[in-house]
C-alpha cells in the first residue's frame, strides 16, 4: 500500500478514534507533537546544503540573468499570489469570538529582534534557535560566492552528498507519517466540538476554492497574457503535470517532466533555441529552492488563525506577515507556521490544527506548487530570452476577467459561510453559563447595600471572623471579570473564587457585601465587612481610607474606547493633537496628574462604576481609564468598545485586598495567605480560568459514541 493511502487510512482511523472515545484520547496530542518534532530534525540543515549547492552549480553568466529578469518574474507571481491570498480573508464571515476574555492580555510581549532576526551574526545560534530567515540568508550568501570558485568539484559533491542525507533521514520519518497523522486527527476529533469543525470549513473551503481558481484561470491565463500563447494549449501542455503532482502530492517529482513541457510548448510555437533549452534547465530546479504558491497560500492558514482566535491583526502586522512570510518559507512551512503564529501572537496549539487540514489542502498545496514552476519557467524564459509580449488591450482583457472571477468568488463564498457556518453562542448565554471551578463554603449573596453601622468589635477582625464562623466580603456587583452576577443572579469572577478559598482556608461561611467606594472605608471600619475583594488597585489616595494587603495581581492600565478609534489611542501623540478629549475614571483620582502631563488638553471626570460608560452615564468620555483585564472583559460584552492599552502595556497598577485602615494583623494574615496562594499556584490557575477564557469552556465532557451512545463510562 502506497504512502498516501496509508496516511489517509491514519487520518480516518484518528477521526473515527476521536470521535468513539471523546477527551479519553487527549493525550494522544504528545505523541503528535513528538511526530511535529522528528520531521522538524533535518529541515534546517537541509536549507543549508541545497541552497548552497543550487546556487554553486551555476555560472556567473546564468546568475547575472536570474537576477535581472528571473528574480522580477518571480516577484511578480509572488506579488499577485499576496494579494489574492490577502483578499481570501474577505470572505471570512462576521462572528463574534465566544472566548470570555479576547486577545488583549496583559503578559509582557517581547518584539523580535530583527537585526537577530535577519543577520546570521553567528550562524551557529541562528540554527540552534530557529531564526530561519537568518540561515536562508547565510545560505544564498555562500551559494552565491561559490559561483566564483573556479574548481568546485570538491566542494559540491560533498553538500549533494549531505542533502541526500538529510533526505533519506526525512523519508525515513516521513513513513511515520500515518502514526503521526493517527495521532494528531484522533487528538483533535477527540476535543474539538461541533462549532469549531464548523468553523474550520471556512479555511478549507475558501482554501480549494482559490487553488481551483489560480490553477485553472489565474496563472495558466496570465502565461497567455504574456506570451501569445492560448489559453488551452498553455493548460493542456501541462494538465499531466498537475494531474501528476496533485495525485502524488509532491511537486519534486515532477520535475523533470515540467522542464521537457516547457521545451515542447517553446518548439510548438518557435521559440526554441539553446539559450531557451539552457533557461529552462536553470529555472525549473533552481525555482524548487524558493517559495512557491502552495507554500505561500500558508500565509492564508495565519489570516485564518487570526480570524478562528479573534486575534486583531493591524495594517502593519499584515505587512509584516507578508515580509517575514516570504522570508520564512524557504525552508520548511512545519517551522515557518509556528514562527509565523508566535510573531502574530496566535495561539500555538493552531499548528496542530494546522497540520490536520494540511492532509486536506496538501494536495491542492502540491498542485499550486507545481504550478507556480511552471509559471515561473515559461514566463522567466521567455523574459531571458526577449519574447515577453506586453500588449496593454490582452494585459487589461486579462487583469478584468481576473478580477471579476475573484470578486464573484469571494461573494460566493461568503453568502455560503453566513449560511452555513454556526454561530458561537450568545453573549449573554456564556455569561449565564459561566461558574465558579468550585464552590467550596456555604455562601450568601447581599444585592442591596447593608444598613450603615457603629458596631464596635471585640478582639481582633481575624478574632471576630473565626469566632463567629463567617467571612464578610465586600464586592463590586458589575466589576468584570473580578466580581459580577450572571444574568441568572449567581455572583462569580476571579476574586470570588479568591473569597471562597479563604473562607475554606479559614473554615468559615462566606456572605458577600455590595459597596461602593465613597462608603468602603466606613463599611470596614465599623465591622459591616471584614474585606474587599474585587480587583481594587491600591493607589495612594486609597490609602486614607483603608489599608491594603501586599499585591496579588499586576494589572496592565488601557484606555476602553470604541472599536474604531483603537489604533488613535494607542499612539500618546495623535492623542495629544485631540483638543476636546475627554477621559473617564472609576474612583480614584491618582492618574489624573499623570493623564493631565500626557495629554494636556484631556478633560477628566469620574464616574462611579465602570458599567456607566457603557450605559449612558459616560458623562461624555470618549474613553475609560481602567485595566486590560477589566477593559477585556467589557469589550466582550460590548463588542462595539476595544482595548488600546496605554505606553502599549508599560504603565502596570497592583491589584490588593481592602482591608479595614490600621489593622496590622489582618493586613499581614491577608498578605501572608496572597503569598502561599502564588507559591502553590492557585492564582495562576484562576488566572487562566477568569482572565484567559477557561470560565467559558464547556465543563461538560464533548460528545462521545463510548459515553453518549453506549454508555459505558459515565
Amino acid at each position: 500500500m502506497g504512502l498516501s493511502a496509508r496516511i489517509l487510512i491514519g487520518l480516518i482511523a484518528g477521526i473515527a478514534t476521536g470521535l468513539f472515545f471523546g477527551e479519553l484520547v487527549a493525550d494522544l496530542k504528545i505523541v503528535g507533537d513528538v511526530f511535529v518534532k522528528l520531521l522538524q530534525i533535518t529541515v534546517l540543515p537541509y536549507i543549508v546544503v541545497s541552497l548552497i549547492s543550487g546556487f554553486g552549480r551555476m555560472h556567473m553568466d546564468q546568475a547575472r540573468r536570474l537576477a535581472v529578469r528571473g528574480i522580477l518574474v518571480l516577484f511578480a507571481i509572488w506579488g499577485l499570489a499576496l494579494v489574492i491570498i490577502f483578499v481570501a480573508p474577505l470572505a471570512f464571515p462576521d462572528l463574534d469570538s465566544a472566548s470570555f476574555f479576547g486577545s488583549p492580555q496583559a503578559h509582557d510581549l517581547q518584539q523580535p529582534d530583527l537585526f537577530e532576526l535577519y543577520l546570521p551574526a553567528n550562524i551557529f545560534y541562528s540554527l540552534s534557535n530557529n531564526l530561519v530567515p537568518a540561515v536562508v540568508f547565510f545560505s544564498i550568501l555562500v551559494g552565491v560566492a561559490l559561483i566564483s570558485v573556479e574548481d568546485k568539484s570538491g566542494v559540491l559533491p560533498i553538500f549533494d552528498g549531505l542533502a541526500d542525507a538529510m533526505s533519506k533521514i526525512n523519508a525515513a520519518i516521513v513513513q511515520l507519517t500515518p502514526y503521526g497523522i493517527f495521532a494528531i486527527s484522533a487528538a483533535a476529533a477527540g476535543t474539538m466540538t461541533i462549532e469549531e469543525l464548523g468553523r474550520v470549513q471556512v479555511y478549507l473551503v475558501t482554501y480549494v476554492c482559490l487553488a481551483l481558481l489560480i490553477t485553472f484561470w489565474i496563472f495558466p491565463g496570465l502565461v497567455a497574457a504574456v506570451s501569445g500563447i492560448s489559453y488551452r494549449e498553455v493548460l493542456r501542455t501541462f494538465r499531466d503535470a498537475l494531474v501528476t503532482a496533485f495525485a502524488t502530492g509532491n511537486q519534486f517529482v515532477v520535475l523533470p517532466q515540467i522542464a521537457e513541457n516547457c521545451k515542447e510548448l517553446l518548439r510548438n510555437h518557435q521559440l526554441d533555441s539553446e539559450e531557451a533549452r539552457s533557461a529552462v534547465d536553470i529555472i525549473v530546479p533552481v525555482s524548487f529552492n524558493f517559495p512557491s504558491l502552495g507554500k505561500l497560500f500558508v500565509l492564508m492558514f495565519v489570516l485564518f488563525a487570526a480570524w478562528f482566535t479573534d486575534t486583531e491583526l493591524s495594517t502593519m502586522d499584515r505587512f509584516a506577515l507578508a515580509f517575514n512570510g516570504l522570508f520564512s518559507l524557504f525552508g520548511s512551512i512545519n517551522i515557518a507556521v509556528p514562527y509565523l503564529l508566535d510573531s502574530l501572537r496566535i495561539p500555538a496549539d493552531m499548528f496542530q490544527l494546522f497540520l490536520v487540514t494540511g492532509i486536506v489542502v496538501g494536495r491542492f498545496g502540491a498542485m499550486l506548487a507545481a504550478l507556480h514552476i511552471i509559471v515561473l519557467s515559461v514566463i522567466g524564459t521567455l523574459a531571458l530570452c526577449g519574447h515577453v509580449q506586453l500588449r496593454p488591450a490582452r494585459l487589461l482583457r486579462y487583469v478584468v476577467i481576473s478580477s471579476v472571477a475573484l470578486l464573484l468568488l469571494m461573494l460566493a463564498l461568503r453568502t455560503y459561510f453566513a449560511l452555513f457556518v454556526p454561530e458561537p453562542p450568545p453573549r449573554e448565554q456564556v455569561l449565564t453559563d459561566i461558574q465558579l471551578m468550585q464552590k467550596r463554603v456555604p455562601a450568601s449573596v447581599s444585592s442591596t447595600l447593608p444598613e450603615a453601622s457603629v458596631t464596635q468589635l471585640a478582639g481582633t477582625r481575624l478574632d471576630h471572623i473565626l469566632r463567629n464562623g463567617v467571612l464578610q466580603v465586600g464586592y463590586r456587583p458589575n466589576n468584570l471579570p473580578c466580581s459580577f452576577l450572571t444574568p441568572d443572579n449567581d455572583l462569580v469572577g476571579f476574586d470570588v473564587e479568591m473569597a471562597h478559598i479563604l473562607a475554606q482556608d479559614l473554615g468559615v461561611e462566606l456572605q458577600f457585601l455590595p459597596f461602593e467606594f465613597d462608603s468602603l472605608g466606613r463599611m470596614l471600619s465599623s465591622g459591616q465587612m471584614d474585606m474587599a475583594m474585587s480587583c481594587i488597585a491600591s493607589l495612594p489616595d486609597r490609602y486614607g481610607y483603608a489599608s491594603f494587603s501586599r499585591p496579588y495581581l499586576d494589572l496592565t492600565l488601557a484606555f476602553i474606547v470604541p472599536d474604531h478609534q483603537r489604533e488613535l489611542f494607542s499612539e500618546l501623540d495623535l492623542l495629544r493633537e485631540r483638543k476636546d478629549l475627554v477621559i473617564a475614571m472609576v474612583s480614584s483620582n491618582y492618574f489624573a496628574s499623570r493623564i493631565t502631563n500626557l495629554l494636556p488638553a484631556a478633560s477628566i471626570v469620574y464616574l462611579e462604576a465602570a458599567e456607566d460608560f457603557f450605559t449612558g452615564g459616560s458623562q461624555g468620555a470618549d474613553a475609560l481609564l481602567l485595566s486590560a483585564e477589566e477593559g477585556a472583559a467589557y469589550s466582550y460584552r460590548y463588542p462595539r468598545y476595544s482595548v488600546a492599552r496605554v505606553g502599549r502595556g508599560s504603565i502596570r497598577l497592583p491589584a490588593a485586598y481592602a482591608l479595614p485602615k490600621g489593622d496590622v494583623e489582618m493586613i499581614e494574615f491577608v498578605s501572608n495567605w496572597i503569598e502561599l496562594k502564588r507559591k502553590d499556584g492557585t492564582i495562576d490557575s484562576l488566572y487562566d480560568y477568569w482572565m484567559l477564557g477557561g470560565a467559558v469552556q464547556s465543563r461538560k465532557p464533548r460528545w462521545s459514541i463510548i459515553r453518549d451512545v453506549l454508555g459505558w463510562i459515565e
